[in-house]
């Protein structure tokens, strides 16, 4: 660990800081602090334009036995501030000051906000393509997939993000030229925020809250230089959905400047050498979780008993057709309602993605078979004989992602978000969609006249077809077509695998590549192949069953693309098929979890460390998608009144930062798995803390958060603001998505994917229980528990 010293500059008007990394050569500034206090004051009723800034530097700094107490008075629109800074080394590379204000005399009806810019200070200039930053999970590098220079969702380079927007409360930007992160943090955790008042959706208001904001902005200072910004209250500029999706405003909170008003709040400010990118990542991530306590969410039930309230709730929404009603003799598992009156919204059979209804059969058979549950295997084989005697498509090998059964028919699902077209026409359509229809209207359009499916949607019930015929033959039972229908469609992928080893998003149902639009199915190459990674575990799974070489051949291929251009260049992308922002493929936690269980899949075949160390990396990214801490949420919201706890949920997206849900469930067994095979005690702590976190909000008789019925859980939920005042979520059936609320969607795939990681776990422990798992794994490498 380097150490991290803290210096002064003296000037006409005081002193500033600055911190030096020490070495046994030449010691390096490497940030300072050119303007330690600044005050940005603002009038009831005045324009954004009409905000003003003050500044000074510290008219007193005094050392005392471990650090510096300094203090500085401003005067501004006729207010007096007293700011009183206390410096303290906390660690050998990391500096806390513990920041306290007080309005001396105040002023009625105006705010205040306390800034702090920590400036680059490194010997030449440093503009924001510069540095690599990593502030989980709004920023991935640049969240700049184009490499216009610009944030892809924000379209800007200057970014703030709301604190409860930040799953380790902290940014990092980090010197490949010097191999040092820096990182700013919130070192105080945020506990209590209500609802803003603002009766005419004011951008700008008073608010007394414990929200801050973090982000990197353009250094006001001479020269080229980026600052790591902190804001107390929050702020969120020059752009941010919090309030709408297409305008994205910026808007902020001011503390009221009365007379004795003030606040206290602390941040910490750290350097540490990391020779890759990757490594200043995981080693950030791995320490703030250690300095935020993050502990596990109880669990509501026992592992196995959430299993049997998960699948009694998913079979409620069962359903299937005889040849007389319907010659296709469609069998699914169709669960799309509002989970607070659990009323089916559609009967639509989706295969992959939000409808993983061969993961479901795989869960509810082998449930089944353990428990004596006859009609669970009976129904499970049907839905199965039904996807590949209905939905496969023979002569391409491909399959179809969607049958509605009440049309009768296959169709295609190419929105996600959108899903309604698939069953609503006219005024239903828009009473359920509202202004989100003419939102997307240009690209549904483009989409109506393509016939074809999406590649990860084919990739992941076919493997899970794979695991159910594995496991059926296990049993004594086979089920040839089942193995024959999965081996055509190697054969599609063999034959549509680019000589990079990649496949694009989706194909048409003669096997073509889709590309058109651009804005939907990606404009570069990290786009347009952003799914390769989906169709190793399935190439894996075929050669262990067939032996074909050609199958682990071209998952190598595949393998080589994901480990150097997805996960060595953080250009993961488009898990997530329902984008509503300015670009159709999203920065997700679902797009890196592939390459993950790929990567893994891969090492396991083959034992080459070259594939383990891109699990392992991938794994680190897919970690820094759960939350560390609590966030404090509105006391009259309905997930404070059933006492949800974010630490441990899995957020979703870059540009709905603080949009959450379960879906990191998916990848909890093979981040065990990874973290044994490298002895990584903070990814198995993580995926504990996922485990518990993201099965907390299952219904249970005695906790049954608002739902309908045992068993159901939500798609996800806000816990920062989101298109608040957005019309597209304002009087619709989905509207009121609030902080503190949850999206009132339930899919298959939230029980699918929470069962399926509750097999794994058993498989290769025999438990779920995590004191368990981490005794047997400890034991193997000879660990103290």
């Amino acid at each position: 660990m380097q150490k991290l010293s803290l210096k002064w500059d003296q000037g006409s008007l005081g002193q500033t800081p600055f911190f030096e990394v020490e070495s046994q050569q030449d010691n390096l500034r490497v940030l300072r602090i050119p303007q330690p206090v600044v005050l940005d004051t603002w009038r009831v009723g005045a324009t954004k334009e009409e905000i003003k800034e003050y500044s000074s530097a510290y008219t007193e700094v005094n050392e005392t036995s471990n650090g510096y107490l300094c203090s500085a008075e401003l005067e501004a629109e006729g207010a007096r501030y007293r700011v009183v800074d206390e410096w303290l080394q906390t660690d050998n590379d990391t500096w806390q000051v513990n920041r306290k204000v007080t309005v001396l005399k105040g002023i009625p009806a105006s705010g205040f906000r306390l800034r702090l810019d920590v400036v680059t200070a490194l010997q030449e200039a440093t503009d924001f393509t510069d540095l690599k930053y990593f502030a989980p999970p709004a920023l991935y590098d640049k969240n700049d997939l184009d490499e216009d220079g610009l944030e892809d969702y924000l379209s800007t380079q200057n970014l703030m993000y709301r604190e409860d927007r930040m799953n380790m409360l902290a940014v990092l930007a980090y010197d490949e030229k010097r191999e040092l992160g820096m990182t700013l943090l919130r070192a105080d955790q945020p506990s209590w925020d209500d609802v803003p008042v603002r009766p005419d959706k004011e951008r700008l208001f008073l608010q007394k809250t414990d929200i801050g904001s973090l982000g990197v902005w353009k250094a006001p200072v001479e020269g080229n230089q980026m600052s790591l910004r902190a804001a107390y209250p929050f702020y969120e500029g020059e752009r941010c959905h919090a309030l709408y999706m297409q305008e994205r405003p910026d808007w902020g909170s001011f503390w009221p400047t009365d007379t004795g008003e003030g606040f206290e709040v602390s941040y910490g400010i750290r350097v540490e050498g990391a020779p890759l990118f990757i490594d200043a990542v995981w080693n950030t991530y791995t320490r703030r979780m250690k300095d935020l306590g993050s502990t596990p969410v109880p669990l509501p039930a026992t592992a196995e008993k959430l299993n049997e309230y998960r699948l009694e709730a998913l079979d409620r929404y069962y359903i299937e057709k005889s040849e007389v009603e319907d010659t296709n003799k469609p069998a699914g598992y169709v669960l799309n309602c509002h989970p607070q009156n659990g009323i089916q919204l559609s009967n639509i059979i989706q295969f992959g993605f939000t409808g993983q209804n061969i993961l479901s059969a795989y869960n509810s058979l082998r449930y089944g078979l353990d428990h004596g549950v006859v009609d669970y295997v009976q129904k499970a084989q049907k839905v199965v004989d039904f996807f590949v005697e209905k939905a496969h498509l023979r002569e391409t090998g491909m399959f179809y992602n969607l049958y509605s059964v009440e049309k009768k028919s296959f169709d295609f699902w190419w929105t996600g978000l959108l899903l309604p077209l698939a069953y609503a026409e006219g005024d239903r359509l828009r009473e359920l969609m509202g202004p989100l229809y003419e939102h997307r209207e240009f690209v549904i359009k483009a989409l109506q006249e393509k016939q074809g499916s999406y590649l990860r949607c084919m990739n992941e019930d076919v493997h899970a077809l794979m695991l159910i015929y594995r496991f059926e033959q296990s049993k004594g039972r086979e089920n040839k077509e089942w193995l024959e229908a999965a081996k055509r469609y190697a054969e599609f992928l063999l034959r549509a695998q680019e000589e990079d080893g990649t496949w694009y998003r989706a194909y048409d149902i003669e096997g073509k590549a889709i590309t058109d639009p651009p804005i939907w199915f990606g404009t570069t190459i990290y786009e347009q192949k952003s799914s390769t990674a989906t169709s190793i575990p399935l190439l894996i799974e075929l050669f262990e069953i067939t032996h074909d070489e050609r199958y682990l051949e071209a998952a190598k291929k595949a393998g080589r693309f994901v480990r150097e251009t997805i996960v060595k260049g953080i250009k993961f992308n488009g898990g997530i098929h329902d984008s509503i922002y300015a670009k159709g493929q999203l920065i997700d936690n679902e797009s890196i979890y592939f390459p993950m269980i790929g990567l893994l899949a891969l090492y396991k075949a083959t034992e080459d460390p070259y594939f383990l160390q891109g699990a392992h990396d991938a794994a680190k990214l897919n970690a820094s998608w759960t939350v560390l801490w609590d966030v404090p949420l509105p006391p009259q919201s309905t997930l404070a009144k059933f006492g949800f706890r974010s630490t441990g949920i899995g957020a979703c997206d870059t540009p709905g930062a603080g949009y959450v849900h379960p879906f990191e469930l998916s990848g909890v067994a093979e981040m065990v798995e990874i973290a044994e095979l490298t002895g990584d005690q903070g990814m198995l702590r993580v995926a504990e803390l996922l485990w518990h976190g993201c099965n907390q909000t299952v219904a249970t008789p005695e906790k049954d958060w608002g739902y309908a019925y045992t068993g159901l859980q939500e798609e996800g939920y806000l816990i920062s603001w989101w298109a608040w005042d957005d019309p597209m979520f304002g009087d619709t059936g989905f509207g009121q998505r609030w902080k503190g609320e949850g999206n009132k969607t339930c899919f298959p795939w939230i029980p699918a994917v929470a069962v399926h990681c509750y097999w794994k776990l058993y498989d290769m422990f025999g438990t779920a229980d995590f004191k368990q798992i981490r005794q047997q794994i400890n034991a193997k490498q000879g660990v103290q528990n």
